[in-house]
């Protein structure tokens, strides 16, 4: 009996082995385009290769693809709606829209939703 249970025992541990190197994930490389993408959705001016290289731990920075996912990110988030809804929620004017056509429209929009954000807290 003693045996059996010493031999389930011993078989039972070996079986929860984890060979180290079957799930090593693979580096793929930086996606240069969701990283503008999400910097311009973020409110986040452009930022420079070094910089980039530096947060990414990656020194190919493709621009382009960083270039084309910012001007993707900044036609979502540069709507006076959605500056507007920023504003209204106490968010400084994102840093991405300053370079927008309609800045002006922009600011004017967030300004208005600032003005209202803070008259709906002093009620409150």
């Amino acid at each position: 009996m003693r045996f059996i249970v010493t031999s389930l025992l011993c078989l039972l541990l070996t079986a929860c082995q984890i060979d180290p190197y079957t799930h090593q994930p693979t580096w793929t490389g930086t996606d240069w385009f969701d990283a503008g993408k999400e910097d311009a959705m973020n409110g986040v001016a452009v930022k420079s290769n070094q910089s980039l290289a530096a947060n990414f731990n990656d020194p190919k920075v493709d621009r382009s693809e960083y270039l084309s996912g910012y001007k993707e990110g900044q036609e979502k988030i540069c709507q006076e709606n959605f500056v507007y809804a920023w504003g209204l929620a106490g968010r400084i004017f994102p840093a991405s829209c300053d370079t927008a056509d309609n800045n002006s429209k922009l600011r004017e929009a967030w300004q208005h939703g600032m003005k209202e954000g803070t008259q709906a807290s002093r009620l409150n």
